[in-house]
């Protein structure tokens, strides 16, 4: 018997800075940016490039999702947890893939919609719950 999991699905946004915003990209979004850019022709799987693009950067990634609704698109959403914009305390961040599998880009956790926002910030309470009670 086989079992279907609905998986939330984001949506792709248009820019990496937040909407009506002029604000520049943190430089470490620059950084991981420009990694995975590089890392990708490499690494063909949008996750392990994810990875190695975070490892310069101390960052931690939590989980992958198809992204958009074409079940054939090659768009990923990866979410990642690292300091950023002066932060000491790590903050989570969204690396995307667009759905032609062509562009990537990095965006706050602010700029993605509110189900996906609030999935990754229950992957990370999980997370800390585990890390407690491990500790004990």
């Amino acid at each position: 018997m086989q079992s279907i999991v609905d998986t939330p699905k984001a949506v792709p946004q248009q820019s990496g800075k937040p909407q009506g915003s002029d604000a520049p990209s943190p430089v470490e979004f620059i950084e991981l940016g420009l990694g995975l850019e590089m890392l990708l022709e490499g690494h063909p799987v949008f996750a392990d490039a994810v990875k190695a693009a975070l490892l310069p950067l101390d960052g931690e990634f939590l989980f992958e999702l198809p992204l958009g609704e074409n079940p054939d698109g090659k768009g990923r959403i990866a979410a990642v947890r690292m300091t950023y914009a002066g932060s000491d305390e790590p903050r989570l961040a969204f690396a995307v893939l667009s759905d032609e599998g062509q562009e990537t880009s990095i965006h706050t956790a602010e700029q993605q919609p509110e189900h996906i926002r609030r999935f990754a910030e229950s992957f990370v309470d999980v997370l800390g719950r585990l890390e407690r009670v491990s500790a004990h």
